[in-house]
């Protein structure tokens, strides 16, 4: 190859302008090689632009990934403060209230979807574990033991 077709930039500037000319880029089409290779760069464009987009998403994506991943925390943190201290607030007030059979039930019921819940908790943290089986999901919503 010489002259114009030496210089990449030279030959792809010459090509773009012949190109632009509908008559010039109709005969080039009708060209099965030419065309297999417009396609092929119309194809790696494609992919650099996606590249691209998600390399400069990538970031904002891990941003908002850590913002969640904070705010999950913090209602953990939360959940288990706030039960703590209710509880912390109501038990000492226990003192010499006698309950019946029903409401220490009730009562027990309620621990152990508590305990059902923290036990998930501890798994979903250390673990990764976050689905519930069929025997806890009863269980949560009361009506399994």
């Amino acid at each position: 190859m010489g002259g114009l077709a030496a210089d990449d930039q030279v030959a792809a500037r010459v090509a773009t302008d012949f190109l632009r000319r509908p008559a010039v880029a109709s005969k080039a089409m009708a060209d099965d090689t030419a065309r297999h290779a417009v396609n092929e760069a119309q194809f790696d464009q494609f992919r650099q632009q996606v590249q691209y987009g998600q390399q400069e998403a990538a970031p904002q994506l891990d941003q908002l990934r850590r913002m969640e991943h904070n705010t999950q925390f913090m209602d953990l943190v939360a959940a288990c403060t706030q039960f703590t201290v209710t509880a912390g607030r109501i038990v000492p007030n226990l003192r010499g209230e006698p309950y019946d059979d029903a409401e220490r039930e009730t009562i027990l019921r309620g621990l152990a979807r508590v305990r059902a819940s923290a036990d998930w908790i501890e798994n979903a943290v250390t673990r990764g574990e976050v689905d519930l089986d069929e025997q806890l999901q009863k269980l949560l919503k009361g009506t399994g033991e």
